[in-house]
């Protein structure tokens, strides 16, 4: 469900990422990343209840921009990283999405977004 925000200067499109991916209140993890053609493409493959291991994939792709922050270091070699937030907004002519998680918070400005998932 898009939820449009007017604040000055135009139009805030905010999307909780998790209603776009379909899923509900169960824990999501971040296995790997992959930057493809420069980090013209970024491929994020997930874990959604992790008992269960039901796996997706975000898919980005004609990228612009990519910022990453490092959160804690000290857990910077665990396998997965435990997704905390996860928000796809548009302001002005930039669409990006935020993903804030225990290890890391990723920023990504996109053209394109696709979800891949067998379940």
């Amino acid at each position: 469900m898009d939820e449009y925000i007017d604040i000055p200067g135009g139009e805030k499109k905010v999307v909780e990422g998790f209603n776009l991916l379909g899923l509900g209140n169960f824990t999501s993890l971040i296995t790997n990343i992959k930057f493809a053609d420069w980090g013209h493409s970024v491929l994020i493959d997930c874990v959604y209840i992790p008992q269960k291991r039901l796996k997706y994939q975000i898919i980005f792709s004609q990228c612009n921009e990519i910022k990453w922050f490092i959160n804690d270091s000290e857990i910077i070699n665990d396998a997965e990283a435990d997704i905390i937030d996860f928000t796809i907004e548009k302001d002005a002519d930039k669409e990006y999405a935020y993903f804030h998680t225990d290890i890391f918070d990723l920023l990504i400005y996109y053209g394109n977004i696709k979800i891949e998932k067998d379940w």
